[in-house]
């Protein structure tokens, strides 16, 4: 009955970690969108094609954020680059949608990449404000439960001391 309560803490454990850890990935794969969308716009503004520039930029983010730019690329070579642009899905939805109108429309593709890295950095810095908004709301409880208590205990307990001392021994 104990190996088997140890197994299975042991393999919730092992789940535990490999869901962090995904989570962990999946994270950074969504916060290098805006890294990027900036390596993209730097190789289309040092004259790269757009596909040459995705190549490129795409070698420097993280593993999954790669993969699903090599997948953009791939399908850039067989169907070109509007309609791969426009029929891209995941992470890069939002870029294809943003790159594909400005290729279509003529509009200059750096720009328009630009500011959606602008856009995402933006939404970015809003979640990381809000969630330091919401801190002292999250603090208040171990505040109140674990260092008030010890607060109190040590600026009221030595005058109860006293008190008590004055009153005399108890019989």
């Amino acid at each position: 009955m104990v190996g088997a309560a140890c197994a299975a803490v042991v393999v919730a454990n092992l789940r535990w970690r490999r869901a962090r850890a995904a989570t962990r990935r999946r994270r950074a794969a969504d916060s290098d969108v805006a890294v990027l969308a900036d390596l993209v716009v730097l190789g289309v503004s040092a004259g790269l094609s757009l596909r040459s520039a995705m190549e490129e930029a795409r070698r420097h983010v993280v593993p999954d954020l790669s993969t699903e730019g090599a997948e953009l690329v791939s399908t850039m070579d067989r169907t070109g680059v509007a309609s791969a642009l426009a029929t891209v899905r995941g992470r890069l939805e939002g870029f294809g949608r943003v790159a594909a109108a400005a290729a279509v429309s003529g509009a200059p593709i750096g720009a328009a990449v630009a500011a959606f890295a602008s856009t995402l950095r933006h939404a970015e810095h809003t979640a990381a404000v809000e969630r330091a908004r919401r801190l002292p709301v999250r603090m208040l409880l171990p505040l109140a439960l674990l260092i008030l208590p010890g607060f109190v205990v040590l600026a009221v307990g030595p005058a109860v001391m006293q008190s008590l001392a004055r009153l005399g021994p108890i019989p």
